[in-house]
């Protein structure tokens, strides 16, 4: 295996040379002898970050113990080491032989060998064999598989402590977005169908999959942060054992949306919901509740610009927390709103977002845009509501009608 020597946050890696895995349009991950995905240090960058305030403000004890049961070249593992105070050991893991020869090195190649375990066994094993295994519970596991975590979702969430953190990866989308409604009812025990605010159904559909795996293993989860970016889905859900508790988080986050035709979507609590009516679809299970915590999303944002002040993707990070910040601060209910699908039901043109917004705050109506979609806002106000208030809005300007 030929290799390339590549620096990624503080950690200097060697991957499989990428020579042979270019295609038309450029670099193709899953053709590396190991597999390495450049576009994902975005990815990797804010997960070091949120694990470094975790340890720091939320872990029950420190120093804590992580698990990386799908590590590849060991990128993830070896930036936690080196980056992440207060991480005594990481057990870093693949099933791809080739991918173990390269923790291991990498691990030596950055000194961090004394707090990396490298394993070269199937993830769930893994997994299933350091929860009875260590003294402790694991405190961190990360999933970030090439595709669905549904496979590891139910081993992970087991193997995770009380008041540990549990990150998951998604790179389904077409799944998890309605494109493929029979493949998200086997891996995601879910209905979804296409609509314009797929992105954020897509998340609370994986987010509701999640919180029913857990309870059925009596814990419950609460979402830090969980965001889409690029192609995937990013969660990290702090995770508390008992039954009770599991009971109290399915009756107060899960449920569903139903969306018609000539209305915008309409999260409904509980899990029994009455077939939708004509010109109607139901999608869900899904997470009704906060996608995130709206204070932790601004800590982040200060840590970012100090500490973490290296980071190639800070400056990306840095405006997503600002944008997630508002997000979580408004109704949980109110599902996000594409501002060409206001327009349309108003018939007028789409306005300029953030004019729109400040209209709409002008009005008393708390608003800001959402990272899901560049022509989107969240608002807390009703969809017919809105749709009045885009027509309001062209009328105060004098034109915009179609």
């Amino acid at each position: 295996m030929r290799l390339a020597l590549v620096r990624e946050g503080k950690a200097l890696l060697y991957i499989s040379s990428p020579e042979s895995a270019v295609g038309p349009k450029g670099l193709e991950p899953a053709w590396l002898d190991v597999f390495y995905n450049p576009v994902m240090v975005y990815n990797r960058d804010l997960g070091v970050l949120l694990l470094d305030y975790y340890v720091k403000h939320l872990a029950p004890h420190r120093p804590i113990r992580a698990a990386d049961p799908l590590a590849g070249t060991g990128v993830r593992s070896v930036r936690i080491a080196l980056e992440v105070q207060d991480v005594e050991r990481v057990h870093s893991n693949d099933l791809n032989p080739k991918a173990y020869k390269l923790i291991t090195l990498n691990a030596r190649l950055n000194m961090v060998e004394n707090r990396i375990t490298a394993w070269n066994t199937d993830a769930n094993a893994l997994l299933a064999q350091l929860q009875f295994k260590l003294g402790e519970p694991l405190l961190y596991v990360d999933i970030d598989p090439f595709g669905s975590p549904a496979p590891y979702a139910s081993q992970a969430l087991r193997a995770t402590g009380h008041k540990g953190l549990a990150a998951f990866t998604a790179t389904d989308l077409g799944v998890l977005e309605g494109g493929k409604q029979r493949a998200c009812n086997r891996k995601y025990w879910a209905r979804c169908v296409k609509t314009p605010v797929s992105k954020e159904l897509g998340l609370r559909v994986l987010l509701g999959y999640l919180a029913r795996v857990a309870a059925s293993n009596d814990k419950a989860v609460r979402p830090i942060l969980a965001y889409y970016a690029d192609h995937y889905y990013r969660l990290y859900l702090l995770v508390r054992r008992g039954a009770r508790a599991a009971d109290s988080m399915l009756e107060e986050s899960l449920g569903h949306a139903i969306i018609c035709e000539r209305e915008g979507p309409i999260l409904v609590g509980g899990m029994d919901i009455a077939a939708p009516q004509a010109g109607c679809v139901t999608v869900g299970p899904l997470w009704t509740g906060p996608l995130g915590d709206a204070g932790i999303a601004a800590r982040l944002a200060e840590i970012v610009e100090t500490t973490y002040s290296y980071l190639p993707t800070r400056t990306r990070i840095e405006s997503l927390l600002q944008t997630l910040q508002c997000e979580y601060r408004l109704d949980p209910e109110k599902v996000y709103t594409p501002l060409p699908w206001l327009a349309s039901q108003a018939r007028v043109n789409t306005p300029p977002r953030d004019d729109f917004i400040g209209f709409l705050r002008e009005n008393g109506i708390e608003s800001c845009r959402t990272h899901f979609d560049p022509q989107g806002v969240r608002a807390e106000a009703d969809w017919k509501d809105l749709v009045a208030l885009v027509a309001a809005y062209w009328e105060d300007r004098g034109s915009g009608k179609r």
